[in-house]
């Protein structure tokens, strides 16, 4: 093939697929709204949480905390994977890590990670 004929040929078709992309966008479907990292949000869950000296709920997990098993929320941000925080009697928010399957422990580094989440 002859270099002109290359370069025509690939304008071309260039060309169509330039022009298909609108039309191909219109026809994907568009996703529900979720939370993402742009839109995080936080809901309540004290009630998955127990305390050590607290009597076993099946299913309940047991939570380490200084402040006990008050103040805690999920934080959704899209992921799939729940991050839990406890706020501290002074407002400062502490991170739960899991560090025994069941056992969450009270972290003493502070975040600000939810403050950027909206309620739901």
């Amino acid at each position: 093939m002859r270099p002109t004929a290359l370069r025509t040929a690939t304008a071309a078709l260039g060309a169509l697929l330039l022009g298909a992309g609108p039309a191909l966008a219109a026809t994907t479907p568009i996703a529900a709204a979720e939370p993402s990292y742009y839109a995080p949000e936080i809901t309540s869950c004290d009630h998955l949480f127990r305390t050590p000296l607290d009597a076993p709920r099946p299913g309940g997990r047991t939570y380490w905390s200084p402040f006990g098993a008050t103040g805690i929320v999920c934080y959704d941000n899209g992921t799939g994977v729940a991050d839990y925080y406890q706020r501290d009697p002074g407002g400062a928010w502490h991170d739960m890590n899991e560090l025994i399957p069941g056992h969450f422990f009270y972290s003493v580094f502070t975040t600000g990670i939810p403050d950027a989440a909206q309620r739901r």
